[in-house]
């Protein structure tokens, strides 16, 4: 959250770095939608900053994936194709296999597996008080938590630099009727695998969740583009007559 003066204005500590937690929250909420373009000036005058804060929180959040510098253009929300999703999967199915054989090779897997047991619980919680935006946050996570818990820093700083990348599929996927809970119960089947210490269990049932949320995710935007090639033909006919 923002420290604000009576004003309104941002605290002067870390200038760029709020404005770059900011700058990204309005992203990845949807404030400032996929393929708009971001200038400096209305948002130097809403945080009540200089510009040149802006400009570095811009360039920092070009280099985390999160904005897109087109040269002589400036910067934009990317707009993620489903082949930029796919790859995004692909990366996330090789991580996560790592991460979850080595949480079970662990001496203290049952003590790790307690861990993600708790973020499974807290994610059917929020499903069941109908809460989405919580359920989201707590599977992402839970996904941090393997990554953290496998003991690899460099795995979870990867893993990290995708997480906004990920959000975008992961609020995707989780509106088709059912996925949260099917979607929890897969999480749990990876947490049983590592309770055990079956680190070719946890590897396969981990490659089976992102496998099956890169479908849902494939499924719904396939679903989205034939809905706006109905309406764009239905509003083609009405001209027509």
């Amino acid at each position: 959250m923002v420290n604000a003066d009576a004003r309104g204005t941002v605290a002067r500590s870390s200038l760029a770095d709020e404005a770059y937690s900011v700058i990204r929250g309005w992203i990845l909420t949807g404030r400032i939608p996929p393929g708009e373009r971001v200038t400096v000036r209305p948002i130097a005058d809403e945080l009540g900053l200089s510009p040149t804060p802006i400009d570095v929180a811009l360039v920092a959040l070009a280099r985390d994936g999160v904005l897109e510098s087109r040269l002589h253009r400036g910067f934009f929300v990317p707009e993620l194709s489903l082949n930029d999703m796919r790859e995004i999967y692909e990366m996330r199915e090789g991580l996560d296999s790592v991460a979850v054989r080595r949480a079970a090779d662990a001496a203290e897997h049952e003590a790790i597996a307690a861990d993600l047991a708790a973020y499974c619980d807290r994610q059917h919680e929020r499903l069941a008080a109908g809460d989405l935006e919580g359920y989201r946050a707590e599977d992402l996570a839970f996904h941090q938590a393997v990554w953290r818990l496998s003991g690899n820093e460099r795995l979870r700083r990867t893993g990290e630099n995708l997480q906004d990348q990920m959000r975008l599929g992961n609020a995707i996927s989780s509106r088709r009727p059912g996925r949260g809970d099917q979607s929890v119960d897969e999480h749990r089947a990876i947490v049983t695998a590592i309770a055990a210490g079956d680190a070719d269990a946890a590897e396969r049932a981990a490659r089976e969740h992102i496998r099956l949320t890169a479908r849902m995710f494939a499924e719904e935007i396939g679903e989205h583009a034939e809905g706006s090639r109905g309406r764009g033909k239905k509003r083609s006919s009405a001209a027509g007559r």
